[in-house]
């Protein structure tokens, strides 16, 4: 309605100011997207030079629980009971085996 108010009166605009008006509104559009775009790349290549500076490292591995199912089935076991006689959370830290 702005461009219609630069224009005049709306009932005296003819087919090619239309579309006139039309490609106005368009360039509008593709400009803005064109910024947001923008925007955005720039914003995603910030977070990727953040990301390269802060390598998160994952935490090794227990070897054991990866090789024996039985050692697993200990450790859910003893967490399991633990829960049912304290009342409270457990976190594993470490499995080793004990040769008997």
């Amino acid at each position: 309605m702005f461009v219609l108010g630069v224009w005049g009166d709306p009932s005296t605009v003819n087919v090619g100011e239309s579309f006139l008006i039309a490609f106005i509104a368009i360039v509008i559009v593709f400009l803005t997207l064109v910024v947001i775009i923008g925007a955005t790349s720039l914003f995603q290549k910030g977070v990727d030079m953040v990301g390269k500076k802060t390598a998160i490292h994952p935490k090794p591995q227990n070897k054991l629980l990866e090789k024996d199912e039985d050692a697993v089935v200990a450790v859910l076991t003893a967490s399991i009971d633990f829960h049912k006689e304290t009342g409270k959370g457990s976190r594993v830290v470490s499995v080793t085996r004990i040769e008997e």
